[in-house]
């Protein structure tokens, strides 16, 4: 709810001070995809991976991408408010005559952020706009450990919660297309801090690895995205 009640304050913060005499509002839409440089996250999984006491346990994904969807508003060409939100996971799992041992982590990502636009060329039909944005990020990562060894059924599920700040820089290409435009962004995240601290715990527990050290989101890394802008009003 808090989150939401920041989003309306931005919007409306940005109409107010953007430049009053031509209003120019866009509403965009993007699905995006994403790679991570290595991360304790990744270090993480791997750590649980091993302690799994058979062999030939087989890991899917470790984090390696990420995928998700952006929505927003964009005012006067040049200054957005934007909401989104991205899923990366890994797994880990082994099978036999006798059973199976299964290990999940989803981590979840709901991101605000605020992008101001620069343009660096116009051509003919299309432009190319360097973009610099301000990210505060809500993460949820959720540990399911599940096995069936014989007649012994176990499921536990641990959650752990961050809250991230960050900044990006990177390249939009937009391309008139009748009443839409269709848009595509290629940008390089970077994030501070992100620990990962057991959820409705007030102890302050955090999720830390085999050295005592603390495991991180570690949301840094390359984004790209496609979408279309709508215009709603000019």
């Amino acid at each position: 709810m808090k989150l939401t009640y920041a989003i309306l304050l931005s919007f409306f913060s940005l109409v107010l001070f953007s430049k009053v005499n031509a209003q120019e509002i866009d509403l965009f839409m993007d699905f995006e995809g994403g790679l991570r440089i290595p991360s304790t996250l990744r270090n993480f999984h791997e750590e649980l991976a091993e302690q799994i006491p058979f062999e030939n346990v087989e890991t899917t994904g470790n984090f390696n991408n990420n995928y998700g969807f952006v929505i927003g508003f964009r005012i006067n060409k040049n200054a957005s408010v934007f909401f989104n939100n991205r899923v990366s996971g890994a797994k880990s799992s082994v099978a036999d005559y006798s059973g199976f041992i299964r290990l999940t982590n989803e981590l979840n990502a709901y991101t605000f952020g605020l992008e101001y636009e620069i343009l660096l060329k116009e051509f003919e039909k299309g432009k190319v706009n360097f973009g610099i944005k301000g990210l505060v990020t809500s993460s949820k990562l959720i540990l399911n450990s599940e096995s069936r060894i014989l007649n012994t059924v176990q499921n536990e599920n641990v959650e752990f919660t961050s809250l991230d700040f960050g900044g990006a820089f990177g390249i939009n290409y937009e391309y008139p297309l009748g009443f839409l435009t269709v848009r595509a962004h290629f940008d390089f995240n970077v994030y501070y801090g992100g620990k990962l601290k057991l959820k409705d715990d007030n102890s302050g527990g955090f999720l830390t690895n085999q050295n005592g050290n603390k495991v991180t989101t570690s949301r840094t890394g390359l984004i790209g995205g496609i979408g279309f802008l709508l215009p709603l009003s000019k």
